[in-house]
C-alpha cells in the first residue's frame, strides 16, 4: 500500500512539473542554437529578457499541456478504441502549437518582455525547434492516455469476470434442488379442487414461467421461443391484476434466423404492471428491424407521480435490484450493442430496448 502511494505521488510529481522542465529544456536548446551557432556565450545578452523568454516558454508548455490532456480525454472517451488517423490528430496539433506559438511571440516582442534580433529568421527558428519538441511532448501524452485506457480497460474486463462469477454463484442458489420446487407446485396442484380449474391454469403457468427461467438461462433461444414465454407471462400477470387493467401486444412475426439470450425483456413487462397506474394500460411491443430487436414497453401512471423529463433507466424507476440485474446482464452478454432508456410524460412512463445483435 505504501509503495502504491509512493508511486502515485511521483507520478502526480511528474504530471506537475513536466510541462516546466519541457519549456526549460525547449528554451536552453534555442538558447544554444541561437548563441552558439552566432559564436557568442551561452545566454548571452540581458538576464531579464531571457528570465522572460524562460518563463513564457513554461507558461506556453503548461497551456499547451492542458489543452492537450483535455482533447486527448475526450478522444479517447468518444472512441471504443484507439483512434488510427494519426495524421489528422497531429495535424491539428502542430496547428494549435502555431497558432498559440506565433501570436505569443509576437505580442510579447512588442511589449518588450523578449527580443528577436534577427526578425524572421529568429521566428523561423522558433518554431523548428519547439514544434518538434512540443510534438514529442505531445507523443508522450498519448502514450501515457493509452497506457491507462488499456489499464483500464483490463480492469473493466476483470470486473466484468468478477460479476458474472457473483451472477453465475448467484444462480446456482436460485437453482437449488430446482426439481423440489417443481414437485411442490405438483403436490399443490392435485390439492386443488378439482372445480377450480383457474388456480389450477394458474399454477400450470407458474411451473411453465419457473421451468423457462431455471433451464434456458445460459444459452440463446430463438425468438419464437421468447416470445411464448413472453405471451404466458403477460397471461400469468394479467389474472392478478385489477379487470379494468388493458394491455396491448404488438409482437412481429418475422424471427426466423435471430436468436438471443433470454429473459431480457422480461424485466421491463414486470416493471410495467409493477407500476401501472391511472388509467390501468400497458403497451408492450417487439419487433425486428434488420439484424436489431425493438423493444417498448409504456405504461398509464398517475400524474403527480412523474414529471416531465428524459432520464437514465437507472433514475427511471427505483425498483431494486431487477433493473440493476438487467443492466449488469446486457453489460455482460451485448457490451455496446444495447441501448436502453426510458421516457417520463405526464401520465405515461416508456421504457425502450434496442439491441443489435
Amino acid at each position: 500500500m505504501l509503495i502504491a502511494r509512493a508511486l502515485h505521488v511521483k507520478v502526480n510529481l511528474i504530471h506537475q512539473v513536466g510541462p516546466a522542465l519541457w519549456g526549460i529544456v525547449s528554451f536552453n536548446i534555442l538558447r544554444i542554437v541561437t548563441d552558439l551557432t552566432k559564436k557568442d556565450e551561452f545566454w548571452s545578452g540581458g538576464i531579464r529578457i531571457h528570465a522572460n523568454g524562460l518563463i513564457i516558454s513554461i507558461v506556453i508548455c503548461y497551456f499547451i499541456t492542458l489543452m492537450w490532456k483535455n482533447g486527448l480525454k475526450k478522444l479517447f472517451s468518444r472512441a471504443k478504441d484507439i483512434p488510427t488517423n494519426i495524421f489528422k490528430e497531429y495535424s491539428v496539433c502542430l496547428f494549435q502549437v502555431i497558432v498559440i506559438l506565433n501570436p505569443v511571440i509576437f505580442i510579447t516582442e512588442r511589449l518588450g518582455w523578449i527580443y528577436m534580433g534577427d526578425g524572421v529568421i529568429d521566428y523561423i527558428l522558433v518554431n523548428a525547434i519547439y514544434i518538434p519538441l512540443l510534438l514529442l511532448y505531445y507523443t508522450l501524452l498519448r502514450n501515457e492516455v493509452i497506457n491507462k485506457s488499456l489499464a483500464d480497460s483490463r480492469v473493466h474486463i476483470e470486473q466484468i469476470k468478477a460479476d458474472k462469477l457473483y451472477t453465475d454463484l448467484q444462480l446456482l442458489r436460485s437453482q437449488y434442488h430446482p426439481h423440489f420446487l417443481f414437485n411442490a407446485l405438483n403436490t399443490i396442484y392435485f390439492q386443488v379442487d378439482e372445480s377450480n380449474t383457474m388456480a389450477k391454469r394458474s399454477l400450470e403457468q407458474l411451473s411453465e414461467l419457473l421451468r423457462y427461467q431455471i433451464y434456458n438461462v445460459d444459452d440463446k433461444v430463438s425468438m419464437d421461443q421468447e416470445i411464448t414465454y413472453l405471451t404466458s407471462y403477460i397471461a400469468f400477470q394479467q389474472q392478478r391484476l385489477t379487470e379494468r387493467l388493458t394491455v396491448y401486444t404488438n409482437f412481429h412475426d418475422e424471427w426466423e434466423g435471430l436468436a438471443i439470450f433470454p429473459l431480457l425483456f422480461q424485466p421491463l413487462i414486470e416493471n410495467a404492471f409493477k407500476y401501472v397506474r391511472g388509467q390501468y394500460k400497458i403497451d408492450i411491443s417487439l419487433k425486428r428491424q434488420g439484424e436489431k430487436i425493438h423493444f417498448t414497453v409504456s405504461n398509464t401512471v398517475l400524474e403527480h407521480t412523474i414529471n416531465k423529463h428524459d432520464s437514465s433507466i437507472g433514475e427511471a424507476v427505483k425498483s431494486g435490484s431487477g433493473l440493476t440485474n438487467l443492466i449488469k446482464r446486457l453489460d455482460l452478454l451485448y457490451p455496446d450493442q444495447y441501448i436502453l432508456r426510458s421516457t417520463r410524460e405526464k401520465q405515461l412512463f416508456s421504457t425502450e430496448l434496442i439491441i443489435n445483435l
